[in-house]
């Protein structure tokens, strides 16, 4: 009974055609992409990939362009997130100083004799890290007229938050932008309402459908006669086959450096 070999001389044949494709796929991208000088190589090796030149010369100039065009796209993509940062941020201290303006006004009037007023002026003695975050303490209680619930803001026009606990000379107040806390608002351009999620550490999140347009810098505001300002979106995140998309926006001022607050009557 004769035995074949057939399979196993198959099999060779199938090494050695893998390997010739891989070894020729290697001179090609070596050949076509690489930069290197012809000098460190041996003769031998020079007369196996010298009939390979010529595809350098066709598609060595492509792929270069190709290169080129992809790194200025990248290039000139990361320019336009710089700038549109750089526009936000000027965004953002345009209207601060629009609130830094007014509240000179107000503290004015407030400190002005006989004129009576729809808020109360209060220091901010305890902050985070001293309070846990989104809470601080005023020095102003049930003795000075503090009622539980009161709104507090910034500057008389950027809502905080609301008194929770009210002691004799003391307050304790809760930002809006607390973990779970939501707050009516609209968006101020398009004039749609929605309601923001307090996220922690005065930061805030809307969902909205994708179809409504939201940009970034829009204003949010809160519902109501008097509308407040409580954030400038910031970032706007979806996915693209999620319908809707999360706009990402903070208190536009700064707990840390604020002094006073304003609990308004009303």
């Amino acid at each position: 009974m004769r035995t074949t070999y057939r399979p196993n001389i198959n099999r060779r044949k199938s090494r050695k055609l893998i390997l010739s494709g891989a070894l020729t796929a290697l001179i090609l991208i070596v050949i076509v992409f690489g930069d290197f000088s012809f000098g460190i190589i041996d003769k031998p090796i020079m007369y196996i990939i010298r009939p390979f030149f010529g595809i350098k010369n066709v598609f060595g100039p492509w792929w270069q362009n190709l290169r080129i065009e992809f790194y200025e796209k990248k290039s000139l993509q990361e320019e336009n997130e710089i700038l549109r940062e750089k526009i936000i941020e000027m965004e953002t201290k345009i209207i601060r100083s629009e609130i830094l303006e007014k509240e000179n006004v107000i503290l004015k009037n407030a400190f002005s004799a006989g004129e009576k007023q729809n808020f109360l002026l209060a220091s901010i003695i305890f902050r985070p890290s001293i309070t846990p975050y989104d809470i601080f303490i005023i020095d102003s209680g049930s003795d000075n007229g503090v009622k539980e619930g009161m709104q507090v803001s910034a500057f008389g026009n950027v809502l905080l938050g609301y008194v929770t606990d009210l002691f004799s000379d003391t307050s304790k107040i809760k930002l809006i932008s607390s973990f779970g806390e939501e707050t009516n608002v609209i968006l101020e351009s398009s004039g749609i309402p929605t309601i923001a999620i307090g996220r922690g550490g005065e930061n805030f999140e809307i969902m909205l459908p994708r179809a409504i347009k939201a940009d970034v810098g829009e204003r949010i505001i809160t519902l109501g006669k008097q509308p407040m300002l409580i954030g400038i979106v910031e970032k706007i995140e979806h996915q693209e086959a999620d319908p809707f998309q999360k706009l990402i926006f903070r208190l536009p001022v700064n707990i840390q450096y604020l002094s006073h607050v304003f609990l308004l009557f009303r």
